[in-house]
């Protein structure tokens, strides 16, 4: 199992939750402030615990979908945005899927 599925799962025991807007609440219900990391061509936000001493980031996009579908989003290919918003992580716009269908909805948007 990979380190940030650990990490999504820990979070998620430790009483991480995600609210409708796609905003991260502690175990006290407060919003968690987070980052924005630019990967290849997209921006994503992330978040971070503390484990063992160190603070480790979460693509908050994946804790969203964990939080949505529970462990098939972290045996899922990939995790799509629905409005092709990587910045948009409200959980109607969370889907599982797979990195074909991210290639043929964005090279028929292009064709349009």
């Amino acid at each position: 199992m990979s380190k940030s599925n650990e990490m999504i799962r820990l979070a998620s025991q430790r009483g991480y939750t995600v609210n409708k807007d796609g905003e991260i609440l502690n175990p006290k219900g407060r919003k968690v402030k987070g980052s924005i990391r630019k990967t290849k061509n997209h921006f994503y936000k992330t978040f971070g615990i503390t484990y063992l001493g160190m603070s480790r980031p979460i693509l908050l996009h994946r804790f969203v979908a964990y939080k949505k579908f529970g462990e098939a989003a972290l045996e899922g290919e990939c995790i799509r945005h629905l409005n092709d918003n990587s910045l948009d992580n409200r959980p109607d716009n969370i889907d599982i899927g797979t990195y074909r269908e991210i290639f043929d909805a964005t090279r028929n948007k292009v064709l349009v």
